[in-house]
């Protein structure tokens, strides 16, 4: 009988350890794509030194196009069928617009400078996957033809998991229920496709990239200046400090100028030595001081970080 508890405790201890292993089901939030929001009036165009912008305005679609809101909700019910956990982007919008004061107050900051709207509720939100939808609905008399397009997207890197598209024509069934349908018949290769991709991240660490500028008027160059003169430059040593923190040495040169050292797909855990949840800037917070020590240069955060982005500024008054 021992043998037999024995035997049954080390199976349940090798099933909970196997388990532990998996990584968690990802959170995911579902964005109208740039196209629908541009098919549809509402994105805006800047010319920013000669190059067209277009800026999505998130709040108009929901407001002004009845629609969107119940094919995001459509596309949500079916993947939390699946497991996934959502955030919801009309109720982080009205969050975000609740906020705005705070939001402008970090404005004169320059903490929120250079950021989309599309940066600044994932960085709200800090989802792991983007879904981006397009959907068309067009009335035949009392039927509806309704196609659709989904991509999922690494929140973090904008890294390309997976995508589907499906059509139902001459349905009778209202918008969400066709919607729900079509969706749920494709969502097989799809959602094992964004598993497979989250597996990868927690077993190698979250894709990331940080970026080093040179400050105006501080004569650094990333190429030639030198650590104590024993050869390395400046770039030398940011590379090795980013290889030396990241899972597995992962890391990848960027641009690589006088001016900028940009290293990406830079790997990252998703938890710090505590459990707790490890944002990028946390986890390259160290290098200002490491930097510093080398150099005596002072290095600050720089503007314009994003989920997935982390900025610096190197030799800052």
């Amino acid at each position: 009988m021992k043998r037999i508890v024995t035997l049954l405790s080390l199976a349940l201890g090798m099933i909970f350890s196997s388990s532990a292993q998996q990584a968690a089901m990802p959170t995911i939030i579902v964005f109208p794509d740039d196209a629908w929001m541009n098919e549809n009036g509402f994105m805006t165009t800047i010319n920013n030194n000669g190059e067209t912008e277009y800026l999505p305005r998130y709040n108009d679609a929901f407001v002004q196009n009845s629609e969107i809101g119940t094919a995001i909700q459509s596309v949500q019910k079916v993947l939390e069928e699946r497991g996934f956990q959502h955030e919801d982007l009309q109720n982080l919008l009205k969050d975000m617009k609740r906020e705005r004061a705070e939001e402008l107050a970090n404005l004169a900051d320059g903490d929120a400078s250079e950021k989309g709207a599309m940066d600044e509720l994932l960085q709200q939100a800090k989802p792991d996957i983007r879904i981006d939808l397009h959907y068309t609905a067009k009335e035949v008399g009392p039927r509806k033809n309704i196609s659709f397009r989904l991509k999922a997207v690494d929140a973090y890197c904008n890294d390309q998991i997976s995508s589907c598209e499906g059509t139902v024509e001459m349905t009778l069934d209202p918008l969400d229920l066709a919607l729900r349908k079509v969706i749920a018949g494709k969502m097989d290769e799809f959602c094992a496709q964004i598993m497979n991709y989250f597996q990868d991240l927690h077993d190698n660490g979250r894709k990331i990239t940080v970026v080093f500028r040179t400050a105006e008027g501080s004569g650094i160059n990333f190429l030639r200046d030198e650590i104590k003169k024993d050869g390395d430059t400046y770039n030398d040593f940011l590379y090795d400090w980013v290889k030396d923190h990241a899972i597995n040495k992962s890391a990848k040169k960027g641009r690589q100028t006088k001016n900028l050292c940009e290293f990406k797909n830079v790997r990252i855990p998703f938890f710090d030595d505590h459990k707790e949840p490890i944002e990028p800037e946390d986890w390259a917070r160290s290098v200002r001081k490491d930097f510093r020590k080398e150099t005596g240069i002072k290095v600050a955060k720089g503007q314009g970080n994003t989920l997935g982005r982390v900025n610096f500024l190197v030799g800052v008054e």
